[in-house]
């Protein structure tokens, strides 16, 4: 979940790393899921309380993107992509996007997702990884995030799901931003944690205070940290076409 201005802070955990056979050089690292037996819907596995897969490779992977353009013209959707690759490049993830208009009714960042899951049945269309809603509108969440939710995912590792690959994010008046947000929400499904940003932003070609997976839009750089790369690599290796 990403927001506009002010700070989130998230409970710091810690993650053990079990050591075991070692992998080939190319291989992502595969991670004892400790929550699958007790977690047959995934709703506690969504919260990847322990990173789930990692890669230390950047071996080249394509990430086909499906764009939902709610209210939003596909020229502006392609800019945000341009900036979208910027932090993804450096990875070896190649973002592949399609594009679909659609219009949903509301504002409720839940509702629009599920709105997008519908017009699948219930999952992500066959060739496509990540099912993602661009919209105009100024969307909204229950609790007291309210307004200031700039973009939410379905699920953390969603990838891995076909009914949790989905997420939300608005437009803005700059294409940096809004790709900011598009990466951001993208970059949570694919792993990346808010509890693994880092001040690495302030090291990216447009320097920010905090890299991609920062929790405010106004503080982030398109720039992954070293800790959410590796989430993001290992889940993009092992779940994308």
């Amino acid at each position: 979940m990403l927001r506009r201005f002010r700070l989130l802070l998230a409970v710091p955990l810690v993650a053990v790393l079990v050591v075991g056979p070692a992998p080939s050089e190319a291989d992502p690292i595969v991670l004892p899921d400790v929550l699958a037996p007790i977690d047959s819907d995934h709703l506690l596995s969504c919260t990847q309380l322990v990173p789930h897969a990692i890669s230390l490779t950047s071996e080249p992977v394509r990430l086909d993107l499906r764009i939902l353009l709610d209210g939003v013209v596909k020229a502006e959707a392609k800019r945000a992509v341009t900036a979208m690759r910027k932090a993804y490049g450096p990875l070896g993830i190649r973002v592949a996007p399609t594009y679909e208009k659609v219009s949903f009714k509301g504002r409720d960042a839940e509702k629009l997702t599920e709105q997008a899951k519908r017009l699948y049945k219930g999952k992500r269309p066959r060739g496509v990884d990540i099912v993602y809603t661009m919209t105009s509108k100024d969307i909204t969440a229950a609790g007291p995030l309210g307004d200031d939710v700039a973009g939410l995912a379905d699920c953390i590792g969603g990838v891995r799901y076909a009914k949790h690959a989905f997420a939300v994010g608005e437009t803005f008046d700059s294409s940096v931003d809004t790709g900011k947000c598009l990466a951001h929400e993208v970059g949570h499904l694919l792993g990346g944690h808010h509890h693994y940003t880092s001040i690495e932003g302030l090291l990216g070609p447009e320097a920010n205070l905090l890299d991609l997976m920062g929790p405010s839009l106004s503080l982030i750089s398109l720039r992954f940290s070293t800790l959410n790369s590796l989430m993001v690599k290992g889940h993009a290796q092992l779940y994308a076409d």
